[in-house]
């Protein structure tokens, strides 16, 4: 299907795979007649825009298309983890929000010409409305592999979202004093651990996501003799 042909509400997330930092969710409308238009500033697969280009896409397209944006920060993504939730039931929960956010900021005409709902494809349809019951407009979403590139509602959706997480970043850098690595690797257990060990575990787990197998990892680092 050919998604920038029709009148598209765009959704995907960004920060789910990095121990540091927030989980960013965004949904964006992208009308038919604004795809040349966005195509021209630059919009495309984020995966293949560095940081510096995001943060300027991103300044375009706030005022071009309406948009909706939620921040987990860490002590949220972290309490509803020890509720009981899973990553994926938190996904489909945030972008249904942001769904309806953004259709709640449509005109009047942008709703009735709504033709598509593509979201970046993370589970089944099965367990999406497992977690989202009722779904906004279920007869509309199509879930999608590599939908920013399919589709520049969820391309633009993902810069939008890849450039909060980014700014959410660098004020962390800021509070640091350091560069706070991304992902989850040795390089980011290492840190970490060089971080619960002058302000203590807690201090971490409050900018960290805690169900992360980097915790355990940190700990065992805090606890061997060889560390620091």
């Amino acid at each position: 299907m050919n998604y920038d042909t029709m009148n598209t509400i765009g959704s995907d997330e960004a920060g789910v795979g990095d121990y540091f930092g927030p989980m960013t969710v965004c949904a964006a409308y992208v009308p038919k007649d604004k795809v040349a238009l966005l195509k021209e500033l630059g919009v495309r697969d984020s995966k293949n825009l560095s940081n510096s280009t995001v943060r300027k896409i991103a300044g375009d397209i706030i005022h071009i298309v309406p948009y909706s944006l939620v921040i987990l920060d860490n002590p949220s993504y972290n309490e509803k983890i020890d509720q009981g939730w899973n990553i994926v039931k938190l996904k489909a929960v945030l972008h249904d929000h942001c769904i309806r956010n953004v259709h709640e900021k449509m005109r009047d005409d942008w709703k009735e010409a709504l033709e598509a709902i593509v979201i970046d494809q993370f589970t089944s349809e099965n367990a999406y409305q497992k977690y989202v019951p009722h779904p906004f407009r279920e007869d509309l979403i199509y879930q999608e592999t590599k939908a920013e590139s399919k589709s520049i509602a969820v391309a633009c959706a993902s810069i939008l979202a890849r450039s909060k997480y980014l700014e959410q970043m660098e004020n962390l850098n800021r509070n640091l004093k350091a560069e706070v690595p991304r992902g989850a690797s040795n390089k980011t257990d290492v840190f970490a651990a060089k971080l619960a060990k002058k302000h203590g575990l807690e201090y971490l787990d409050a900018i960290t996501k805690k169900h992360f197998k980097s915790r355990q990892k940190v700990i065992d680092l805090m606890n061997s003799k060889n560390h620091g």
